[in-house]
Order: structure tokens, then C-alpha cells, then sequence
């Protein structure tokens, strides 16, 4: 009797991580057309509302899931390592939890097959800004706008660089302006204001 309940509870944890593995990347492969999350003041993660990448990604994650779910696409980028999706999908897993240095490469072998994608170009870009590249964050931005010039993240984070990295005041008012004329009705553009007005 004690090695049957035993025997179910191994069954019922190794179901759990696989159900849980699965649920998972399904949710991450139907977020895959949003915007990407916009960069908030130095230091902070990104905000997960709207993320396009996902940023945040479930709330209901345990370590074990995550783990799993690394060791999967892992094995799955051994196998085909021209899978887009899969670098894509390890890269947000390494986003998510605010490891820019081990998504940053996974984002860079996912351009080298797939230049135009614009989501990644601005996921990118803010690995960069938050591991102090803000140069090359910037350039990743430009590069985004020039295929999407209504990349809404792009256009954002171009303010945020300028206005708190950079503290370029002049330079993220003209952002600023550029992301109010294409979104006029967006309330972080107010923020993002208001806090330009304190510095």
C-alpha cells in the first residue's frame, strides 16, 4: 500500500511538471505578437503588462517548471539549432527572470535568423539597457523603428534611454513628441512626462 501512494505521488509530480511545462509554453506561443515591455526607471524589471515577449510570464511559475522548461528548449536547440522559436522562446524564460546576460546570446543567434523581427530587436535592446549597453540599446531601437517605424516599445524606450541613461533631457523630449504623435492617447506617455519634468 505505502509503495502504491508512494508510486502515485512521483506519478502525480512528474505529470504535474509536464502539464505544467506544456501549459506554459502554450502561453508563450500565443503571446507571440504583442509589444514587448516598455523599460521603466534604471534598475526596474519591465513592466509584463502587454509584453510582447513575455516579461513576467506566469505568476503561478515554481522553480521546478522553469527549470524543466529550460532543459527542454536546451535540448530542443541541441537538436535543430536553426529553430528560431525555441532560441526565442529560452531567450524570454532568461528575460523574464532577469537574466539579460544568458538572453542576450539567444537573441542575437535569433537575429542571425530572423533580422526583421522586430520584437526580439526591441527584447534586445532592453537586455542591453539593463546590463549598461545603453549605446547599443539605442541602436537596436533606431534599427527596429526603421522596419516598424511605429514600434510602439521602440519608440518609448528610445525616451526612457535618453531621459534616465542618459540623462539627456533635450534628446528624450524630442522622443517624447515622436511617441505622442503616434500615440497621443497612451498614459505612459504621461508618465514617462512627468517624470522628465522632475529631473
Amino acid at each position: 500500500m505505502k509503495r502504491e501512494a508512494l508510486m502515485m505521488l512521483i506519478a502525480g509530480t512528474v505529470l504535474g511538471a509536464v502539464l505544467g511545462f506544456i501549459g506554459t509554453r502554450q502561453y508563450y506561443m500565443g503571446k507571440a505578437a504583442p509589444a514587448p515591455a516598455p523599460i521603466q526607471a534604471m534598475g526596474q524589471q519591465p513592466n509584463p503588462a502587454g509584453s510582447a515577449t513575455p516579461s513576467g510570464g506566469p505568476e503561478a511559475f515554481d522553480p521546478s517548471q522553469h527549470s524543466a522548461m529550460v532543459a527542454q528548449l536546451q535540448a530542443e536547440i541541441e537538436k535543430d539549432p536553426k529553430n528560431l522559436e525555441n532560441r526565442v522562446l529560452l531567450g524570454n524564460l532568461y528575460y523574464d527572470s532577469g537574466k539579460w546576460d544568458l538572453a542576450i546570446p539567444l537573441y542575437e543567434q535569433a537575429l542571425k535568423l530572423d533580422a526583421a523581427n522586430t520584437d526580439v530587436i526591441v527584447d534586445l535592446g532592453v537586455c542591453y539597457r539593463n546590463v549598461k549597453r545603453v549605446d547599443e540599446a539605442l541602436a537596436l531601437f533606431d534599427q527596429a523603428l526603421k522596419i516598424d517605424p511605429s514600434k510602439k516599445q521602440a519608440l518609448f524606450n528610445r525616451i526612457v534611454v535618453f531621459g534616465i541613461d542618459k540623462g539627456d533631457k533635450a534628446k528624450a523630449q524630442v522622443a517624447l513628441k515622436a511617441f505622442e504623435s503616434k500615440y497621443p492617447d497612451e498614459p505612459a506617455a504621461k508618465q514617462v512626462a512627468a517624470e522628465l519634468d522632475k529631473k
